[in-house]
């Protein structure tokens, strides 16, 4: 029985992952089209807006898609009725929460569009702000799918997205009809509608809000105080070096930044898919010689991916002109320096894995509010004096304190962890 279970989480693990690291690269694929047939400048705007939403979808969520999943998880077919009141009560948090910060949005859009981004049209941020709904959506269809064990159905509305926004950009370009607005239409409302696939079941018993609501969602935000700080940090951190570069130069500049980013995205494929199998194994790990045995490989681990990452330094002129083109020229110095920040992100991987053993889940939004705030005050200090180099260099330095405060935290979790094995023999 046990070894169907494990079969089973196995295969269940693997269609996920496949299906996110599939759907990711198809998405980035897309991203990087979008780079190319637009140029710099019009690819500027759409990065600027395109950020703005990200920013958007996240402050949306504060954190309760993690916290939601993991509580509808625990008590999906044990107690049926109460997965189904936190489904629900989870679409009605987020939907209030996402008319709440749409309208501060939309109010704040004049200045978000005229003083902090300097743009001439404001309707690309109003654009931004509404076809955010399209992400919210998504993420909440992968939240109620994952929870209730669908994950063939996860992979499949992942990577009908990611084709949907690869083939409406192609149709665009062949068109001649692809800008910043036409993009962000795409990349705003194709998740949506990729997730509606999944809902030809309707999951949920009704979409009425439950009467033990606040019951219910208590319990989703007493995990969410800490899931809400790591989300809403890492967004900022992923997104906010993309708007100041906009602040302080200009969309050509945003474009040729962005150019560079989205192919270190793409490198740190291999990082996030390693990560992906090494926390489910770690997570299983249930005495200290097995976790011993993964931290005598983890720096190997670790060396190895740095290492194959780095090895694309010297190749990021010819990346460069491969995929985004020769107009993003200028950007090889910044993805050289953002490459060295993508391996080291992929370097702490293997240390990462272990948070999902100790219950350490305040690691997370630590981690997070260290690199946004390194990565705040470094750009506004550095981006006017240096400009994309400046940029690409504080990422660096992001990444490093990042990787230097994993080694540590893991190690006293280490301890800490191994404390409470010899307390429990």
């Amino acid at each position: 029985m046990s070894k169907s279970v494990g079969s089973s989480g196995f295969l269940s693990v693997l269609v996920l992952g496949s299906g996110n690291v599939l759907g990711t690269i198809i998405s980035a694929i897309a991203l990087i089209l979008f780079s190319r047939f637009m140029g710099p400048t019009e690819f500027g705007l759409f990065s600027a807006a395109f950020a703005s939403m990200q920013i958007i979808v996240r402050l949306s969520d504060l954190g309760t898609n993690m916290a939601s999943e993991r509580a509808i998880a625990r008590v999906h077919g044990k107690d049926d009725q109460l997965a189904d009141r936190l489904m629900r009560t989870a679409l009605w948090f987020k939907l209030f929460c996402f008319t709440i910060v749409a309208i501060i949005a939309f109010l704040l859009a004049p200045w978000i569009s005229h003083s902090l981004l300097h743009l001439d049209d404001l309707g690309l941020i109003h654009l931004a702000m509404f076809t955010a709904i399209g992400t919210v959506f998504f993420e909440y269809s992968t939240v109620v799918f994952q929870s209730t064990h669908h994950f063939a159905l996860v992979a499949r509305i992942t990577i009908a997205q990611a084709i949907g926004k690869l083939g409406f950009g192609l149709i665009l370009i062949w068109q001649g009809m692809l800008h910043s607005v036409s993009g962000l239409l795409v990349y705003g409302l194709l998740p949506g509608i990729g997730a509606l696939l999944g809902w030809t079941k309707n999951p949920l018993s009704s979409f009425s809000l439950p009467q033990t609501w606040k019951k219910d969602l208590g319990v989703i935000l007493s995990v969410a105080k800490w899931t809400g700080l790591a989300a809403i940090a890492a967004t900022l951190a992923d997104n906010i070096d993309t708007l100041l570069v906009q602040s302080f130069m200009s969309s050509y500049d945003t474009g040729i930044w962005s150019g560079a980013v989205r192919i270190a995205t793409f490198a740190s494929v291999l990082g996030w898919s390693v990560g992906s199998v090494l926390n489910v194994r770690v997570a299983k790990y249930s005495n200290l010689e097995h976790l011993s045995v993964y931290l005598q490989k983890a720096w190997k681990i670790s060396l190895g991916i740095f290492l194959f990452i780095l090895v694309g330094v010297p190749l990021s002129s010819l990346a460069i002109s491969l995929t985004i083109g020769s107009a993003y020229a200028s950007a090889t110095l910044p993805l050289q320096i953002l490459l060295i920040s993508t391996a080291l992100t992929g370097a702490a991987t293997p240390y990462v894995a272990l948070f999902y053993l100790f219950d350490r889940p305040e690691y997370y939004a630590i981690a997070g509010i260290i690199q946004t705030i390194i990565l705040v005050f470094g750009d506004l200090i550095f981006i006017p004096q240096h400009g994309l180099i400046g940029a690409a260099w504080v990422r660096v330095v992001v990444r490093l304190f990042v990787l230097i405060f994993t080694l540590l935290y893991a190690r006293s979790s280490y301890v800490r962890h191994h404390r409470s094995h010899d307390r429990q023999k």
